[in-house]
């Protein structure tokens, strides 16, 4: 996974795929938080040490998808909520990252990194553990999020950053340079969301791709690039150990809850489950010490 020789923490907390097996991976733990309750605890759910992230809920709520490195290598893991069972899906010696459900029957999306480094977006077929690649053409996919069953939003490398809208080799657009990684679609209007960190402080952009107009509908803590949307399009955040909330159209963020009684000081990643009463989140810790190749 090539590109930078001299990687930050912050760098860490951006493109974890882009390390190499002698880099690495930071300490993260996902934690399951009950938002339907007041004072709900969260729950460690990935229970091991080293990097857990990238979490993703099924459409049907009942499973978180995640990335879990083990030898300094990554495979795709599942949380059965219900059974409070992890469970592993794939065992490649290439790593897989960012698992998602796909608008495909019994399919789940990840970026999968090849032997060689291509950073490729591909199928896992969840009968037969077999990958298909999409967009082969594209090797150097970082993060994504699906548009609609036939375009994906796609974080490209290098830098800047660039983000696109891929239907086919033939079929793509251009939306912006310098984003997060960070991209989701409102549900209630159909644009794509992303993070625009072209000047500070970064800003959550829609994007309307009938008009191809871009729209600021709310900005970050600084340094902050990590959000989620609810069904009803409540905005999520978090700085240090605190979520914020705010709905579209307000001009401040509202602190819910602060968890750094429960050691969570730096939330990362968050993402909301489709019924809208579980979060899943990432707290990170320390950077474990460099591997030797």
């Amino acid at each position: 996974m090539p590109l930078l020789s001299a990687i930050l923490i912050g760098f860490f907390l951006l493109s974890p795929q882009l390390l190499t097996a002698a880099d690495a991976l930071p300490e993260t733990e996902i934690f399951l938080l009950d938002l339907s309750t007041d004072y709900a605890e969260p729950v460690n759910i990935s229970t091991h040490e080293g990097y857990d992230n990238q979490p993703a809920f099924s459409t049907d709520g009942k499973r978180i998808y995640y990335s879990r490195a083990d030898d300094g290598q990554t495979d795709i893991w599942y949380y059965d909520i219900e059974g409070s069972l992890n469970i592993r899906i794939s065992r490649t010696p290439e790593s897989e990252y960012s698992p998602r459900p796909a608008p495909h029957e019994n399919k789940l999306s990840v970026v999968r990194v090849e032997m060689g480094g291509a950073q490729r977006l591909s199928l896992l077929d969840l009968e037969t553990n077999e990958f298909n690649n999409l967009a082969e053409e594209l090797s150097t996919v970082g993060y994504y999020s699906w548009f609609s069953p036939g375009s994906v939003a796609l974080f490209l490398l290098p830098e800047p950053f660039s983000l696109i809208l891929y239907a086919s080799k033939d079929e793509q657009v251009a939306i912006a340079e310098s984003i997060g990684r960070a991209i989701t679609k409102n549900p209630l209007t159909g644009d794509l969301l992303f993070v625009d960190k072209s000047a500070s402080p970064w800003k959550i952009t829609a994007f309307n791709l009938a008009t191809r107009e871009k729209t600021v509908i709310a900005k970050l803590f600084p340094q902050h690039e990590d959000f989620a949307i609810t069904a009803e399009g409540t905005l999520w955040t978090a700085l240090g150990g605190k979520l914020y909330n705010r709905e579209i159209g307000d001009n401040n963020w509202k602190l819910v809850m602060d968890l750094r009684a429960y050691e969570l000081n730096n939330i990362t990643r968050l993402v909301i489950s489709p019924d809208g009463t579980k979060m899943a989140l990432v707290n990170s810790a320390a950077l474990k010490k460099q591997r030797t190749p």
